[in-house]
């Protein structure tokens, strides 16, 4: 009873008509994959910068992956990056919200269903947010979550997969009750999953006050910034620098954490062309803004910004 409550609330959540609890992120993505019953040994096309646990997941349910490039102001791959690497071999889309910023999901909605392809709608780092009004997650034929580390409920373990087709929720169940691998066994965790989705919407807000703190503080010129609007819920805060490697010494040498996501998973395809996400992969570094992310450590993270000797 418990599950089917907590299934229940992240559909709501969602805006879906169902949503089935996984393992994690990446045992969702496999879940729909095989759902969604589509050609073997197909592709599917997915962005080149995101984390490479989507590439493994294609993989590892049999198909192919076509990268495609990211646009360096959503972050995101959009419709012109997949019709750019489109064949008639391809049979589904995993369109992801790239480090917590929307892609421009309803336009690739709409790509989807004109070349009859599956869509995916990785919400992973996202979900909480919303684009024109309707929920990420709420789109396309699927959509997954996930509960791993550091995501917008940071459980350490779980997921999800949202659909609106009866045919679908029951070929998601039929696929994870013998799959030991796959299915959401934790049901102890529960209680913990349903406190922290009554909390997601402040977590929400905390991190949007983050977002525009940095935003707002961080001056220096060296420090490209992404294009902002007060909705943008991003998973970690973007920053593109040149001299990636030197910055973050100097960071370390002052006791400060920044990140570098994501690495262009274009090195692992030689045939892919993906300048975008190799600018991103060698500039990139993410700050962090969740909820528990204090004021003393945001005001470290900008005066090591700003204070940065420029040479």
């Amino acid at each position: 009873m418990a599950l089917g409550k907590t299934q229940q609330r992240l559909a709501s959540m969602c805006q879906r008509q169902h949503a089935i609890l996984t393992r994690s992120g990446s045992m969702a993505i496999i879940a729909a994959l095989h759902a969604a019953q589509i050609k073997p040994n197909s592709k599917v096309i997915m962005p080149a910068s995101c984390c490479p646990i989507v590439l493994f997941a294609i993989q590892l349910a049999g198909f192919d992956v076509v990268l495609a490039d990211v646009s360096l102001i959503s972050l995101s791959m959009e419709v012109e990056h997949i019709d750019a690497v489109y064949n008639e071999q391809v049979s589904a889309i995993i369109a992801v919200h790239g480090y917590g910023h929307y892609c421009d999901i309803e336009a690739i909605t709409a790509y989807a269903n004109n070349k009859q392809l599956i869509l995916i709608e990785d919400a992973c780092l996202a979900y909480g947010a919303y684009f024109n009004g309707k929920a990420l997650g709420s789109f396309g034929d699927f959509s997954v979550l996930s509960f791993g580390y550091d995501k917008p409920i940071n459980l350490g373990y779980g997921g999800a997969v949202l659909v609106n087709s009866k045919k679908f929720a029951v070929s998601l169940n039929q696929f994870l009750s013998g799959n030991n691998m796959s299915r959401f066994d934790e049901i102890s965790i529960l209680p913990e999953l349903n406190s922290a989705l009554e909390s997601l919407p402040k977590y929400i807000a905390q991190r949007k006050q983050n977002i525009a703190f940095l935003q707002r503080e961080i001056v220096h010129p060296a420090f490209t910034k992404m294009p902002y609007n007060d909705e943008l819920v991003y998973w970690r805060y973007p920053l593109l620098v040149k001299n990636r490697s030197q910055f973050l010494a100097y960071a370390a040498n002052n006791n400060v954490i920044f990140t570098s996501h994501y690495k262009s998973l274009s090195d692992l395809q030689t045939a892919a062309n993906c300048p975008n996400a190799q600018r991103i992969g060698s500039e990139m570094i993410n700050l962090f803004v969740r909820h528990q992310t204090t004021q003393q450590e945001l005001d470290a993270m900008v005066q090591c910004i700003n204070e940065y000797p420029l040479k």
